[in-house]
């Protein structure tokens, strides 16, 4: 018949679920543990209550002396034991609001808060069925044990079943006068099947809710952690692609540094040489951070090297004008998001110390002099690359001396804020070369990062830092 039924009827079947691994049934029970941990302690003070009225009836009984050796008195000799054993179990509930203790001594502590309460209620349940109290406890009973706690289907399924079973039978075949209770109190049997039908189906689908919640911030937990190790792996991949460090010549030497804020970085460097034995020399960065801009920034990077590359060796290098007209006609094609690459682009000559720059919206590049002297570079700031198409971009010249240092940095670095958000700035930017010179563009970017890091105090990093070094004849 219930097939039939389940034919026409979908009826769902809350006594089965899909098989748990043991990682998900872990979390179900740890989150049944921590909602009965919270919901502990105040049940606590409500049992201060319920325990007070309890006891209040047990007195009336102790005045009318109906405490014996006989059966009814027996019968209150046990209820009278459950309430004891129910006010055993209020002092460990309230202790779990206490700090100092570890969480070994609050499982324990909520163990036999739980322990006491359903036998402590049991006994005074089977006692409340053959007494004039037979609903208010065993309604207590019920309620606490389906709908407050979420303890296991099978605990449930037991006590209301034991319910069900001994209510119509005391209240049908035992004699009123044993029960001391008026004749018309035994049809009410239903009524108390009706309660324990109510209480069991609520108790049975909010642990089933809650289970689900559980097993749904687990298996969410799980795709973060998957989600997590794949953009670390892309950071890693991100911080592989970028250029190895340049072997140091007597003509020149070149150093990066690239510290993503996130796992995945908008910023990037680049330098590789020409035909010509020509170096260029990049930073950008990209608006934004995460997967957006560290995408961008690859694309970026790869158009920037597809177009100062040329094809064959004796083609001849384009200006850095020119080539960062053309390099930003190819980022803005095919761009519906309106991302945008702000850079500097160098084209360095080893042999004569000759370099030309341009600046597409980017901080400006940082010289260094031999003695130490630190100055902004000033030169003509473009629009971003990206942005907007038909734009022109005209490059300065520089002539660097024998162990000067050209550094171009993100505004990762001007632009790092301290616990009082404060900005690190482009007046902090010089001072950090003040004192001793430097030499060299590893000496160089490791005093400036040395200044930030000093200045952040480690609050945290909000924006990508990137710098790269041109120091010309180091050695000289």
């Amino acid at each position: 018949m219930l097939r039939a039924l389940r034919r026409w009827v979908p009826i769902p079947p809350l006594w089965k679920s899909a098989p748990l691994t043991l990682g998900e049934r872990a979390a179900v029970e740890t989150g049944h543990y921590q909602t009965n941990l919270s919901l502990a302690p105040y049940l606590g003070l409500i049992s201060i209550v319920v325990l007070a009225l309890m006891m209040l009836v047990d007195f009336e009984r102790y005045q009318h002396h109906v405490y014996g050796l006989n059966l009814l008195g027996s019968i209150y000799l046990v209820s009278l034991a459950g309430n004891l054993l129910f006010f055993l179990s209020i002092p460990p509930a309230l202790a779990l609001w206490a700090p100092q203790f570890t969480a070994k001594r609050k499982e324990t502590l909520l163990q036999l808060h739980l322990h006491c309460v359903i036998i402590a209620f049991l006994l005074m349940a089977v006692c409340a069925l053959i007494t004039r109290g037979i609903f208010l406890r065993l309604a207590i009973l019920l309620v606490l044990v389906n709908l407050f706690y979420i303890t296991p289907w099978k605990t449930r399924a037991w006590i209301n079943g034991l319910a069900i079973v001994i209510v119509p039978c005391l209240a049908a075949w035992l004699p009123p006068e044993m029960l001391h209770i008026p004749v018309k109190a035994k049809f009410l049997w239903g009524d108390m099947v009706t309660l324990i039908g109510f209480c069991s189906v609520g108790g049975m689908a909010i642990n089933h809710q809650r289970a689900n919640g559980y097993l749904a911030q687990y298996r969410e937990q799980l795709s973060l952690e998957r989600l997590r190790e794949e953009l670390r792996g892309a950071g890693q991949l991100q911080q592989s692609l970028l250029p190895l460090p340049w072997p140091a010549t007597e003509a020149f030497s070149i150093h990066g540094v690239m510290r993503p804020a996130l796992d995945i970085g908008g910023d990037f460097y680049d330098h590789f040489k020409l035909h010509d034995g020509s170096v260029s020399l990049i930073v950008a960065d990209v608006c934004g951070k995460g997967v957006a801009a560290g995408l961008y920034s690859m694309a970026a990077k790869s158009a920037l090297r597809a177009t100062a590359l040329p094809d064959v060796a004796t083609t001849a290098i384009a200006a850095a004008g020119a080539l960062m007209t053309e390099v930003n006609e190819s980022l803005h094609g095919g761009n519906p998001q309106l991302l945008f690459v702000t850079a500097v682009y160098a084209h360095y000559q080893p042999t004569t110390g000759q370099l030309e720059f341009v600046n597409a919206g980017h901080v400006q590049p940082l010289l260094i002099a031999a003695n130490g002297a630190a100055r902004w570079l000033a030169a003509p700031r473009g629009r971003a690359l990206g942005a907007r198409g038909q734009q022109s971009y005209a490059a300065a010249p520089l002539a660097l001396q024998p162990g000067d240092t050209l550094l171009m940095v993100t505004d990762g670095i001007t632009e790092a804020m301290n616990a009082a958000f404060e900005e690190f700035g482009l007046a902090r930017t010089l001072a950090a070369f003040d004192g001793p010179p430097c030499y060299g563009p590893v000496a160089c970017i490791d005093r400036l990062l040395a200044a930030v890091d000093a200045f952040t105090g480690g609050t945290p990093q909000s924006d990508d830092i990137t710098c790269i070094a041109l120091s010309h004849r180091p050695a000289a």
